[in-house]
């Protein structure tokens, strides 16, 4: 399920970046971003949400960390890191909410997660984190609402799990990358 979800949950990232103000170095990418915000209708939004689509399966031929790490840095530079996972729990949640606070972005977070008898890993952008974690609906674009919620000492668990792999945009960064 997680492999299958990933082109949907980056492609959510992205164009919650560039909504953000955060432009992709990727043409195509901006392209389909714009032409979703453009769309006077379900047939040209769901046309311009599947170019965006397609180009993020490109970009993203797997969903290995360091292969989601290398498409992001394709499309955002010098502007992404993965510092905010190191240290203990108090620490990471100390870094995650001075992020959230300053730049005011969803990132991306891989945990492991248990799905019809399934446990794997699967990314998930990561909205808002209070005492509790909000991530993202991976696929905004169906009628499925898939927006996940959990107490903020399960999520730790679940990301532990998988070593805190994550990545973040830092705006500063990927201006002075530009």
């Amino acid at each position: 399920m997680g492999h299958e979800l990933l082109p949907y949950t980056l492609s959510t990232w992205a164009f919650t970046l560039h909504v953000a103000g955060v432009r992709a170095s990727d043409a195509a990418v901006v392209a389909a971003c714009e032409a979703i915000l453009a769309a006077g209708d379900a047939t040209a939004g769901e046309g311009a949400a599947t170019a965006l689509l397609d180009r993020v399966r490109e970009l993203f031929p797997t969903d290995e960390p360091e292969a989601v790490l290398a498409g992001a840095r394709a499309l955002y530079g010098d502007g992404v890191g993965d510092e905010i996972a190191q240290g203990d729990r108090d620490l990471r949640t100390a870094r995650i909410r001075k992020y959230q606070f300053a730049a005011q972005l969803p990132w991306l977070a891989r945990i492991w997660h248990r799905e019809e008898g399934r446990v794997e890993p699967i990314w998930l952008v990561v909205e808002r984190v209070t005492d509790q974690v909000l991530a993202a609906d991976p696929n905004p674009w169906n009628d499925i609402d898939e927006t996940r919620l959990w107490p903020l000492e399960d999520f730790h668990v679940l990301w532990e799990l998988d070593g805190c792999t994550s990545l973040f945009v830092q705006p500063t960064r990927v201006e002075a990358g530009a």
